[in-house]
């Protein structure tokens, strides 16, 4: 369990640390290189992991240690007192070889161990000289000003029907009156998981608004036995507030379509033609024209209307009534396409 909290704490810090104005800025085309020492496997494994991290963040990566500006250089060895990998990583000027930071960990396993390879650049890269960050380039910020966003996601979302009390024996129970005195079963709520992906096309027509259509496909298994899939045809107004350079939040609202099937698995009797809500999505660069987002949205169905499907012993109501809302996570990529031209220019 410990294990588990421990990973748990090491993600949510990854994804801060992610779009923490300090990761996203390469200000001085500063080159890397990265070399290790220890067994191969574990080596190569954490070279490969630093490098993509290096290049997500900007910095250019070479294996000429001459033509870098600052190396990486880390070992990795077993503990036999501790049981664990003892890794030791260091942040060295090339010019002078003058080490600029070096840290040290314990690490139970591989997988753990590059699990925080995205906090361990962080943490190095933070200890950069001040005039390499201070004295900074202009920043290309081309990649949030863009006339086109093609994005693609995959959405984890949770169907939440909250139990109303129409037609039902003491406010939740569905029952059957044809005995005496009548069988009655209570119901509760419902939290259904839902896994789905979506694409869309966000324009953005004006500096700090854009549209975004889009249609996104779930699988749906309300009811044991009877699976779905939900095609949502949705429209988002969204807001992009760009007051960080290396991140934009877009607050947004939305309106959606959803058209379920096969119907003869469609377990709700009705349904409201559309549902409404909003969210919000932080972006941060991937790239010189793309961003990564992460995303959390709500929308709201309002009254639907479930098909008795319970055994027949408890045959009425024929409909239960829920009220439905839905909570959506989701994480993704977006590529722009057309640069916009800033106020001035």
């Amino acid at each position: 369990m410990r294990q588990k909290v421990k990973r748990a704490s090491c993600a949510i810090l990854m994804l801060f640390f992610s779009v923490s104005a300090i990761y996203a800025a390469n200000k001085k085309n500063i080159t890397l290189n990265i070399q290790g020492t220890g067994s191969q496997s574990l080596v190569d494994g954490f070279i490969h992991a630093l490098k993509i991290e290096a290049n997500a963040a900007g910095y250019d990566v070479t294996d000429n240690i001459a033509a870098a500006k600052y190396y990486i250089k880390f070992t990795i060895e077993f503990d036999q007192a501790e049981q664990r990998s003892r890794f030791n990583v260091s942040l060295v000027r090339v010019q002078d070889s003058n080490v600029i930071v070096t840290m040290e960990y314990l690490f139970a396993d591989e997988e753990e161990m590059l699990l925080y390879s995205q906090l361990v650049f962080f943490m190095l890269m933070a200890n950069l000289p001040e005039d390499e960050v201070v004295a900074a380039a202009p920043e290309d910020d081309t990649w949030r000003n863009k006339w086109l966003y093609l994005r693609t996601s995959f959405d984890y979302s949770l169907m939440c029907l909250a139990l109303k009390s129409d037609d039902l024996i003491g406010g939740s129970g569905i029952y059957n009156d044809a005995v005496n005195p009548p069988l009655i079963a209570p119901l509760d709520n419902k939290i259904v998981p839902v896994m789905g992906a979506k694409l869309g096309a966000e324009v953005q027509f004006l500096d700090f608004m854009s549209l975004e259509p889009g249609v996104q496909l779930s699988l749906e298994e309300v009811v044991q036995n009877y699976k779905l899939y939900n095609i949502l045809l949705s429209a988002e107004l969204k807001f992009p507030l760009k007051f960080l350079s290396n991140l934009v939040i877009e607050p947004y609202g939305a309106v959606a379509y959803p058209m379920r099937f096969p119907k003869e698995n469609d377990i709700f009797a009705s349904m409201p033609l559309l549902s409404y809500g909003g969210g919000i999505q932080a972006s941060v660069k991937g790239g010189k024209n793309g961003a990564i987002f992460f995303e959390a949205s709500y929308m709201y169905y309002g009254d639907v209307s479930m098909k008795n499907h319970y055994d027949e012993l408890y045959t009425k109501p024929e409909v239960i009534h829920y009220d439905h809302f839905v909570l959506s996570f989701k994480a993704g990529y977006k590529f722009g396409f057309f640069d916009r031209k800033k106020k001035g220019s």
